[in-house]
């Protein structure tokens, strides 16, 4: 059985749009967090991945043979290019980092990842995947699911594009993401519930600066 998939575009309305809000984030977090100079827009992503596998768990799953198992921890991979391949790092229960942790965590991660001396463990127990090509000018791509998660979110560059805000075109900035899933474990529903909270996060991206609330 294949794999499917699911787009959403995530919008800006002008200054105050989806990306215009998630830079300012960026840039807040950026000069007031030790350690956080170099946070990214991918680090961004991966907190509201992390806040949205909570909210909607049945995305945080895996194909078990005869039955869907429901992961507990919340362990994010993100695919990232070396010398001999792709590998993906994975950041461990990324619900309970805030943005600084995600930022220099995943730096470490991906630093080693890069250099070929990944451990065995940086590379174990991922129950959902992110891949980023934005930084290579990619707006749209379909990633394929890294089995046996059962989805993995594709990330495309933030670009900058003419959008309606209050009946008005204006200059804005958007950003597409896909969802391919393992369609065993995941349906329509599911996926639309995922991706619209996920945009919703980086369109107000308040939630996404604190740490996270004790479960």
């Amino acid at each position: 059985m294949g794999e499917r998939t699911t787009r959403v575009s995530a919008s800006g309305r002008g200054a105050g749009g989806l990306m215009g809000e998630a830079g300012r984030c960026q840039k807040q977090v950026r000069e007031t967090g030790t350690g956080a100079e170099k946070l990214t827009m991918s680090d961004l992503v991966m907190r509201a991945c992390a806040i949205a596998l909570r909210r909607f768990p049945n995305v945080n799953a895996s194909w078990g043979g005869d039955h869907i198992e429901v992961k507990r921890r919340i362990n994010i991979g993100f695919a990232v290019a070396q010398p001999k391949g792709l590998v993906v790092p994975v950041l461990n229960d990324v619900d309970s980092k805030d943005l600084v942790q995600i930022s220099i965590e995943s730096r470490q991660l991906i630093e080693r990842a890069r250099a070929g001396k990944p451990s065995p463990q940086d590379l174990e127990g991922g129950t959902f995947s992110i891949s980023n090509l934005g930084m290579f000018g990619i707006t749209e791509f379909a990633a394929v699911v890294n089995m046996p998660e059962a989805a993995i979110l594709a990330v495309g560059a933030v670009r900058d594009q003419p959008v309606v805000d209050n009946g008005q075109v204006v200059p804005g900035k958007t950003m597409t993401m896909t969802l391919s899933v393992d369609p065993r474990v995941l349906y329509g529903a599911d996926r639309a519930q995922f991706l619209a909270e996920v945009r919703r996060l980086q369109e107000n991206p308040v939630g996404l600066a604190p740490p996270p609330a004790p479960q």
